[in-house]
This record gives structure tokens, sequence and C-alpha cells, in this order.
């Protein structure tokens, strides 16, 4: 089965380890970002992510300022981003026991076989859905919104005295016959 690769995600890497950040940048999937960020404190990306919005986020602990698990549940609550989280052998079962519940991917050091390849990759297609789903929503509401402005002009007929069928026939015929989109005509009858 062939799938088309998206290549439009970003990815932000908190971390003051140049050694991680090079690991990092070894196992990400080749050619599926346009975007890799990285910023060496948690203030430092959370200024980041106020001016840009990304796909992946992946902080390896410890930070040197701040409480990495505030900054994590923050990033949950106030964005659309998958998140790992790297943390020492030590702590894991416990950091991960607390995070599984946000959504959040504990990975433990040392990053043994391809868990970071394979977390990255979970996020990639959990985001390519996120994306699918939300142009699907807009799909949607644009629709809704015409209905309901066909719906209106339809009124504005019915009230200027013809039936609720000739007023829809009237949209339907104007919009073929003008080459507009029925929302078009409404929108023309509801500006009179």
């Amino acid at each position: 089965m062939s799938k088309r690769i998206d290549r439009d995600y970003s990815i932000l890497i908190v971390s003051s380890s140049e050694q991680f950040n090079t690991t990092v940048k070894k196992v990400i999937p080749g050619g599926r970002f346009n975007s890799i960020e990285i910023r060496k404190s948690e203030s430092a990306a959370r200024r980041e992510l106020l001016e840009h919005s990304y796909d992946i986020v992946i902080i390896n602990s410890p930070l040197s300022d701040g409480k990495a698990t505030d900054f994590l549940k923050d990033i949950y609550n106030n964005n659309n981003m998958g998140i790992i989280y790297v943390v020492s052998a030590e702590v894991f079962s416990k950091v991960s026991e607390y995070l599984v519940d946000y959504g959040i991917i504990t990975v433990g050091k040392p990053i043994k076989d391809n868990s970071l390849e394979i977390s990255i990759r979970l996020l990639l297609s959990l985001q390519s859905k996120i994306k699918e789903s939300k142009k699907q929503i807009t799909k949607l509401e644009d629709k809704m919104n015409e209905l309901r402005l066909v719906s209106r002009a339809k009124l504005v007929l019915v009230q200027r005295g013809m039936t609720e069928d000739e007023a829809h026939e009237y949209i339907i015929r104007t919009a073929m016959n003008s080459g507009l989109s029925k929302k078009a005509v409404a929108e023309d009858i509801l500006d009179d």
C-alpha cells in the first residue's frame, strides 16, 4: 500500500545536550520535516511556542530551568502538538505512568533500539490524521455556513412573496445562469 508522504511537519527539540540533539537529528525520518528547531531551555522553548506552532515537541530532561512536567502540561493544554519526553531510566516508569493520560510519549535514556524513531513516526501518523480531520471539519463548517446563508436568503424571498419551493428554484437557477455559487447568490439576495 503506497502512502503519500506529507512533508509539511515541524519539530521543536528542547535540550541543552548537543549529543542528544545530534542523536535526534539522526533518527528523524528523512525528508518529512520542513522545520527543525532547537531550543536549549524551557524559557526559550516557551517563547518559541508563543510565536510558532509545531507538530512535534521533543523534550530532553532534565531542563536547566523550570519544572518539565508543568511545561509538558502547558504544551498539552494549549496546543495540538505531539509530545515526546525523554527521561532517565531511573524515573521512566513513574514519569511514563503519570504522563500517559496526557497523551505524552515517554522514552527512557539511554535511548535504545529505535524507540525514539518509532515514537516520532507514531506522532507523525497521528498528526496526519489530525490535519485531515481539521480539513474535513473546515469543509463541513463551510458547507453549514452556505446552507445557513441559502436558508436565510430563501426566507427573504418568501417574505417578498415567493413560496419556499420557488425561492429554492430561484437561487439554484440564478446560480447556474450566472456561474456563481449558491452562497454568492444568497449573499447578493441578503445584501439587497
